[in-house]
């Protein structure tokens, strides 16, 4: 492929495997090839599944898949960078396409990275560094570096939502990650980040649009989370755990959580029963953004066609999903310009 891993960029002549600004964000430019030295689950020998298994934890989507903690290391004479699984000190985290009941699911990795570039490079919104790797029986892994490890070993203090919100498992049941709301999330950003909220909670609404465009329907609280920086402040971490849901699952309205605090409806919502522009208006109305700013997000979100299918063409998505993707966003586009109580033409 004459195109990053990463990025999806043209190769300049110089460049294999990663183009180097990806190479230094990803493995702080050291030449790393874009092939792991270890099997997948499901093409490993009875012997490799076993030592695999010490290194299987369990995450979404709805808690099936597998991740697996990785760290950059060097081998052999020459000091060849690779990258290695570890119990301990990780600096990566690798998803494979999981053992799984879901539709397509050996387009998983390829869905989630296509998703997380789609936010950052064309929807400006900041996300985890992350690319595709093959393991050594040739399929396809997603890999990202975590934002909460520095480059020299460090650790930045994260918690997710679900820990803010004060929501467990043992206090709130099983489906404690997503029995909450976009604006309940929104006042815990006001409580945990007074200094900063107001451009916060635009990127925040922003990027709840954009989960909503995309279809992922597994955006719960656990999805989102604080970072503190060197400084002591408190801010957003970049968004994770990106990608369409629909291609895999019925994920019904297309959110994870609820719009709303309380059971309001809007005119829109109770009229044609799926969300509309009407809605996320009320919504940015509601957490105390400008309806000026609010309506500029929301156009821009429902923009930007012809470089999304630039990009979703250069994806590593097979061509009926990068048709089935296109007609996902068609379809969301269209429900983020309708709105039944206002003339916007």
């Amino acid at each position: 492929m004459n195109r990053c891993a990463a990025c999806l960029r043209r190769f300049k002549k110089q460049e294999v495997y990663f183009c180097l600004p990806c190479r230094a964000e990803l493995f702080g430019g050291a030449p790393v090839p874009a092939a792991l030295t270890f099997a997948s689950p499901a093409g490993a020998t009875d012997a490799e599944l076993l030592t695999l298994r010490e290194f299987i934890r369990q995450i979404s989507v709805s808690g099936v898949q597998e991740k697996f903690s990785v760290r950059l290391t060097t081998a052999g004479l020459e000091e060849v960078p690779t990258l290695a699984l570890t119990t301990s000190g990780g600096q990566y985290i690798l998803k494979p396409i999981p053992p799984s009941r879901f539709a397509n699911v050996e387009a998983l990795p390829a869905n989630e990275h296509f998703t997380m570039q789609l936010a950052r490079q064309v929807f400006k919104l900041p996300t985890a560094a992350c690319t595709l790797v093959r393991f050594s029986d040739g399929s396809l892994a997603y890999l990202t570096r975590r934002f909460d490890v520095q480059h020299d070993g460090t650790r930045l203090a994260q918690e997710d939502f679900a820990q803010l919100a004060g929501r467990t498992e043992q206090a709130h049941g099983p489906n404690y990650k997503y029995e909450f709301s976009h604006e309940e999330m929104a006042r815990l950003i006001r409580r945990y980040l007074p200094n900063t909220y107001p451009a916060e909670l635009t990127r925040f609404f922003r990027l709840t649009l954009f989960n909503y465009l995309v279809s992922n329907g597994d955006a719960h609280l656990k999805n989102f989370s604080l970072c503190r920086r060197p400084d002591g402040e408190y801010t957003l971490t970049p968004a994770y755990d990106l990608l369409n849901t629909s291609l895999h699952v019925n994920d019904g309205n297309g959110l994870a959580l609820d719009l709303f605090a309380d059971d309001h409806e809007t005119p829109s919502f109770a009229a044609n029963a799926f969300l509309a522009y009407d809605d996320f208006l009320e919504l940015g109305r509601r957490i105390g953004l400008p309806l000026s700013r609010v309506r500029r997000v929301l156009a821009d979100v429902v923009g930007h066609e012809k470089a999304t299918a630039e990009l979703l063409r250069h994806s590593f998505l097979p061509a009926d999903l990068q048709v089935r993707y296109a007609e996902s966003l068609a379809g969301r586009r269209e429900r983020l310009r309708y709105s039944l109580t206002e003339n916007r033409e």
